[in-house]
């Protein structure tokens, strides 16, 4: 039956419209409502075929129950299934928040992609969540103007004045294990590698966290041991057609290593027996690449949840004041890494 409205029910079950309320969605905490008045308004609503009207909930409490995700320049067009996996273990965290506040999601365009101020202003949300590079120029402008409770994934809350919540991985944390790792292995002359004309603004703080973890282990670091690899991979090959100046390289994410990976038996070398290599993120892809992706474990399914939770505090104007949820990395080893003396190939 179509039409059967919350009056109906109530009138069906004797109880007042606020009753119906209270046992149907939560609604009016102080009304008490015992377990038999319960279960007749369920049968009532049942009987009748009610249905939520969903336009005039959302009318009546000014909500629209949908969370905008905003992709942040810098990343590229998301992909779920070819590469690294980086977008899709977001979004399985993303997808799972938004399932337990019973919220829907909408992907939206690049955020300096067509009309973004359309999404940000034109009511349609009650949230955004920005994941994305350190923001410039009109990014900036827009997401400081934004109207609506708005979370912050990979930048951190004081890129935007602290206006916003954040959620990142513990970056220097996730470098160190790394670099231990490496150091374990009997590593002392370690790389590593970044796309220096990519902005990503976390990759700037694992090339920080390096140098800093390769200090702390008594191992010399300097910018000579940090490799260019360039968005199109050709500083990659231009440092293995060299001849590999160091015994393991650390990527700035799954994609550069991977990329050693691919490249190496191009110029006769072996990983790891020439090169040990490590990625960060730790997604799936590293299995499918031979040998298997050695990588730190970025928590990118965690911090999509958290940052769906935040985002709802937000909403129901719960949040604390904007701050960096930070959430610790792990070390996945796999078979790209090994002792630096597998083959006795480098001198002591």
């Amino acid at each position: 039956m179509s039409g059967v409205t919350m009056r109906a029910v109530a009138a069906r079950a004797g109880v007042s419209p606020t009753v119906v309320s209270r046992v149907l969605y939560d609604k009016a905490p102080g009304v008490r409502v015992g377990a038999a008045t319960a279960e007749r308004v369920r049968q009532a609503a049942l009987d009748l075929g009610y249905r939520r009207n969903i336009t005039a909930s959302t009318f009546r409490h000014q909500q629209t129950m949908m969370i905008g995700v905003l992709h942040g320049m810098g990343f590229g067009r998301p992909r779920f299934n070819s590469g690294p996996r980086y977008f899709a273990a977001l979004m399985d965290g993303i997808v799972d928040g938004a399932f337990d506040h019973g919220y829907t999601l909408s992907l939206c365009p690049q955020l300096l992609g067509l009309n973004p101020e359309n999404a940000m202003f034109d009511g349609r949300f009650d949230g955004l969540i920005w994941y994305g590079t350190f923001p410039t120029g009109d990014n900036l402008r827009l997401l400081t103007t934004c109207p609506v409770p708005l979370v912050l994934i990979h930048t951190p809350a004081k890129a935007l004045d602290g206006r916003y919540p954040s959620v990142i991985c513990d970056n220097h944390q996730g470098i160190g294990l790394a670099v231990e790792h490496l150091a374990d292995l009997g590593h002392k002359r370690i790389a590593f590698a970044i796309e220096n004309d990519d902005f990503f603004y976390e990759a700037k703080m694992r090339l920080e966290s390096f140098f800093q973890h390769m200090t702390r282990l008594g191992l010399d670091a300097s910018q000579a041991d940090v490799i260019d690899v360039r968005l199109d991979r050709s500083g990659i090959q231009r440092y293995l057609a060299n001849g590999p100046q160091h015994t393991a390289v650390i990527g700035s994410n799954d994609g550069v290593g991977a990329a050693f990976i691919k490249h190496a038996p191009e110029f006769g070398l072996s990983i790891p027996e020439d090169l040990s290599v490590i990625g960060f993120d730790s997604t799936g892809f590293c299995l499918e690449v031979r040998p298997a992706l050695t990588s730190v474990s970025q928590p990118l399914a965690s911090m999509g949840r958290n940052a769906v939770n935040l985002l709802v505090q937000s909403i129901r104007g719960e949040a604390p004041e904007p701050f960096d949820l930070v959430i610790p990395c792990g070390l996945d080893i796999r078979g790209s890494t090994t002792f630096r003396d597998r083959k006795h190939y480098y001198e002591t």
